[in-house]
This record gives C-alpha cells, structure tokens and sequence, in this order.
C-alpha cells in the first residue's frame, strides 16, 4: 500500500477511536454537585454504521437496528457495554488498539452493574437493559477465552432471568431483549446440546405472513414426510422451510414489528431443533438420517442470524463435524441420488467454507450431483430451494460451493 494511503488510514482509525471516546464523555455530564449524569445521546448516521449495526448481536437489519438502538442509548449501563464491544469491534478490524479507552469502559461497565445488582430495591436492578447489559458481556468473555468470568456472567444471567419469570415473560415485555439473551448465552456456552435459556412456548408453528414477494424462489417446497423423516423432525423443518420462504423479504424489507415477529420465530426453531438433536436417532429406518437433517436445520438458521458479535465460528465448526460423523450409514441405506442428502451436503459444506472438511462435503456432493444429473448453478440451486435456502442470503456461498464442485468434477473427469 503506497505510504499517503496508509497515512489516511491510520487518520481515519485515530479519527474513529476518537469519535468513540467523544460519543461516550459526550454523554456522561457532570450535574449538580459534580455528580456524573447519563444524557442519552442523539442518533446520527455515523453511530448507526460504526455502533448499532456492528454491535446488534444478530444479523443487522435497518427494521432490527430501529427497534434495537434507541433501546440501548436510553440506558447508561447497556450504552456503556456496547460502546465497549464498539472500540474491541474498531480494534480488531482496524488492526489498531486503544487499550485505555478499552479498559475504561471495562471497568465503568462492571462497576454500573455492580451498582445496580448490590441494590435489588432499585427500579433499574433487574431491568431488561441490565439483563441485556449481562448477556453482552458473557459473549464478551467468550470472545476472549476468558472462561472463569464467562460461568460467572452465565451464571447471574440464568439467576436473572429466572427472578423476572424466565425467557417467555421477558420475551411478553421485550422480544429483542429475550432474544438477545438466548443468541448470547447460546452462543457464548460453545455447546450446541447445552441451552443455557429456554423459551417456554416454542410449540407454536411459524406464522406465514402474507404480503411479500418470494423473490427468487419458484414457489416449490418438497413434502420432508415423503422423504421419510421421523414426525417431530418434519414438522419443525417444515417451519424452517416455510420461515426461509420470508426471511430476506421480511428481514431486509419488512416493518420492524414484522422483522422481530420472524426473529422470534427463527430463535424458537432453533431451540426446537437443538432440543430434538439430544433424542436418541431411533425414529426412522434410515440410520442417522433425522440427527443429520436436525443438525443442518440449526446450521442452516444459524447462518441466517449470525452478525458481526459474537462470533458462533466454533458452535458451527463443532456441528459440521457432528454431521460429517454418520452420514456413511446413511448413504449406505439410501444411496446418493437424494434431494435431501444433497442439502444436508450443501448446508455443511457452505459451513466448512474454512475447514479441512470442507473437502469431504466436496467429494461427496460430486457423486451426487452426477447421480441427480444436475449440471447446472440454476439446477443445483433449485433442489436447495424446495428444502430450505435463505433466498439472496445464500446465493453466494452455495455458487461458490457448486463451482468448487464442478471444479473438482472436472479434476476427476467424471464428465469424460
């Protein structure tokens, strides 16, 4: 990089560390008797980009970010941890450091939650912005290994939540604040059979909203019964199906009431097929062909709700490697010219994007893309629809699965 870019970068850096400090004295003000005040801060686009979105613990939306942002600069505490996640988010992308500034707000952070737990008479004790403040910073100490304060945090937010009546009642008064705190706790456990918080009603089936394009799919939706999987496994992939049908048209276009009303429901699938994955894999003929087809469901909505922090890279590696396990039996008993193999394939193999198993994922969808004689990114593309796909969310990483297959295809030429 020529050295008058690299000084403007370095600028842009400092000048960002320095629009985060600034944020934050900005809004800390001494009152009468040079007490120190919390002013809420007024929104600007710069605060939308560098804070809210990059620190919205769930795939950001603007209809998301609108509901999440004004709740976080109404409160001191929670205002306080997220600028914190701000400066570690500007450090490790920037490739600068401000350990001052970090430490800073580290240390104010916990000294404000200690303020309001030491005291459950006041009106803030138990607020949903200190529970959210709480899950923050679990997934915090996930981030940096830091294992002792991470059971600590865990433990007071599982105490927490249960003061205020468990998730569900939280989810009645906030539902991006019980979300929030499910995503958090789950991701910051780091084991996918483990649900630190439950919802307490996730028998509801997903409500299919009307009003908006299907995009780029063709309508089709393949029947996961004739497909020979156990009753509870198809009914809750069905949802899966049908929620993926709105996802990105609800997400990215929708109201926010009508954003938070698709993410409630891709949290409670998500613990229902996380829950199903701890039954013995006993309730079809086909070995190992439920266990798998629950564990890419999770996959497959974790990629839809995954942001920028924390960061489920590890729950995913664990869970593509939980697949990778048994699908030997399962293509003994069913061969490889199944639909549904080739989306187990697929949804694993986007996964493995980073990992040597990626590899595997590969080699196997070329036996079966020449079993189902597809030939095509618009065939393959089109088998993954009737299952489930994230319409324009997956486009890119399952194209760029197909050409590596195709590439691999062509390496062993099987076409020849």
């Amino acid at each position: 990089m020529p050295q008058h870019n690299q000084t403007k970068l370095a600028h842009r850096r400092s000048h960002s560390h320095y629009l985060l400090r600034y944020q934050l004295r900005h809004c800390i003000r001494l009152g009468k008797g040079q007490q120190a005040m919390f002013h809420p801060p007024q929104s600007t686009t710069w605060q939308r980009i560098q804070i809210a979105y990059r620190s919205f613990p769930l795939y950001a939306s603007k209809a998301l970010v609108d509901i999440w942002w004004p709740f976080v600069t109404a409160d001191e505490l929670l205002f306080h941890v997220v600028m914190l996640l701000s400066s570690i988010d500007l450090a490790r992308t920037s490739g600068t450091t401000d350990d001052n500034s970090e430490a800073e707000l580290f240390s104010e952070s916990l000294s404000l939650l200690r303020g309001r737990l030491a005291d459950p008479t006041a009106t803030t004790s138990i607020s949903n912005a200190t529970v959210a403040a709480v899950a923050l910073l679990a997934a915090l100490e996930h981030q940096r290994g830091n294992i002792r304060a991470l059971q600590m945090h865990i433990s007071a937010l599982k105490s927490i939540v249960d003061q205020a009546g468990g998730l569900s009642t939280i989810k009645a008064e906030n539902p991006m604040v019980a979300n929030v705190l499910f995503w958090c706790a789950l991701v910051a456990i780091n084991e996918p059979s483990l649900l630190p918080l439950k919802y307490e009603d996730v028998l509801q089936t997903v409500d299919d909203t009307e009003g908006f394009s299907l995009l780029t799919h063709d309508g089709g939706e393949a029947d996961l019964f004739d497909l020979g999987l156990d009753s509870q496994t198809a009914y809750v992939l069905h949802d899966v199906q049908r929620l993926s049908r709105l996802y990105t048209s609800t997400i990215e276009y929708g109201s926010p009431d009508q954003a938070m009303n698709v993410l409630n429901q891709l949290c409670m699938i998500l613990q229902r097929l996380l829950t199903l994955s701890k039954l013995p894999d006993d309730a079809t003929e086909t070995p190992g062909l439920s266990q798998n087809c629950r564990l890419a469901g999770v996959i497959h909505v974790f990629t839809s709700l995954s942001g920028y922090f924390p960061d489920p890279t590890m729950m995913l590696h664990a869970l593509v490697r939980d697949i990778k396990v048994s699908p030997t039996r399962m293509i003994n008993a069913i061969g490889t010219g199944g639909h549904l193999l080739l989306w187990l394939l697929g949804v694993a193999g986007i996964t493995a994007h980073s990992m040597p198993e990626r590899a595997w994922f590969v080699g196997h969808l070329v036996v079966v893309v020449q079993d189902l004689e597809i030939k095509s990114w618009e065939t393959f593309r089109s088998n993954l629809v009737k299952l489930a796909f994230h319409d324009n969310f997956c486009d890119v990483s399952f194209q760029m699965l197909w050409e590596e297959v195709r590439r691999k295809q062509d390496a062993l030429d099987l076409y020849n």
